[in-house]
């Protein structure tokens, strides 16, 4: 499966929006993600790889599967990282979001991450040099 880049900005979003520090699987349904699609699972799964996301105890997200390929869930606190509220930050630059849609769109989670930082950080220097250049 390939990483759906709007669907995976939009998780991380949903996320954010909880109004407590995590949420579940039951929340980011009624935000639109339906925990019973093979896509939520993947981008769930691919977010928590790069420890953007994680379950507040122990380990795993409140999923297993069979081995008939069947998945029973249960509801845990699942939070957003201080990396995923990073990576957040910098999808949320439209310069960077502009760029990596254009340039990276089959990019995987790790490069999205670097390039994602690597261009805010560039972006966010150019700002503050045209900032502190105009004070002089």
């Amino acid at each position: 499966m390939k990483i759906d880049q709007e669907y995976l900005k939009g998780l991380l979003e949903a996320f954010e929006a909880s109004n407590t520090p995590t949420t579940d699987i039951q929340e980011l349904e009624q935000a639109g993600f339906s925990y019973q699609e093979d896509k939520f699972i993947f981008h769930l799964s691919i977010l928590a790889d790069q420890n953007f996301v994680e379950c507040e105890q122990g380990h795993g997200l409140g999923y297993q599967k069979g081995a008939d390929g069947y998945i029973s869930w249960s509801v845990v606190p699942l939070r957003l990282t201080a990396y995923g509220h990073e990576f957040l930050e910098a999808l949320r630059n439209s310069e960077v979001w502009d760029t990596i849609k254009s340039e990276f769109k089959d990019a995987s989670i790790g490069t999205l991450w670097r390039v994602s930082k690597e261009l805010l950080e560039g972006y966010s220097k150019k700002k503050v040099t045209s900032l502190l250049g105009a004070d002089e």
